[in-house]
């Protein structure tokens, strides 16, 4: 076990050859900023990498519905709905990637205590969901569905001054 454990981190330290084992969609976040709005809006841009595994059976068609806010001490804070980036058609092919830059927003004064734990000063982790949908070999089997999530810390809140 150490010793898969020490080739795995050569593998990815050092930029020697993988194999890709991932057999589906795997999504990484990169940067994610909470604004507060004066009306107790929570908007949301996160950047993500988003991949398929290259010995995948076939593309996945995915989509990033949502993401909750909690605080490190896992209080939870917000649950904000995302809209697909404009452009994007959310479908990749085996061994393809991309980056994407996804926003969304909680109506206003949905999350009442939100202004006042976001604004303390602490991380939050911020847990995007996923769903992704393979088409299986025979075309007239089901897709495969997969969930996922992908987590991400940030200190990166900004609060505008409530209205009065």
């Amino acid at each position: 076990m150490r010793r898969l454990a020490l080739a795995l981190l050569a593998c990815t330290s050092w930029g020697a050859s993988c194999v890709d084992t991932e057999l589906s969609l795997d999504m990484q976040l990169r940067s994610a900023a909470i604004t507060v709005q004066a009306d107790d809006t929570i908007t949301l841009d996160l950047v993500a990498d988003v991949r398929v595994g290259k010995h995948a059976l076939s593309g996945d068609s995915f989509i990033v519905a949502r993401a909750d806010l909690v605080l490190v001490d896992d209080t939870p804070v917000a649950l904000v709905s995302l809209d697909r980036p404009d452009g994007f058609e959310g479908r990749l092919e085996p061994g393809e990637s991309v980056r994407i830059e996804i926003a969304g927003r909680s109506p206003a004064g949905a999350f009442p205590n939100a202004r006042m734990l976001l604004c303390s000063g602490g991380d939050v982790r911020v847990t995007a969901t996923w769903q992704a949908e393979e088409q299986a070999d025979d075309p007239l089997d089901p897709p495969i569905m997969s969930f996922g999530t992908a987590i991400l810390e940030t200190d990166d809140v900004t609060c505008a001054d409530p209205t009065p």
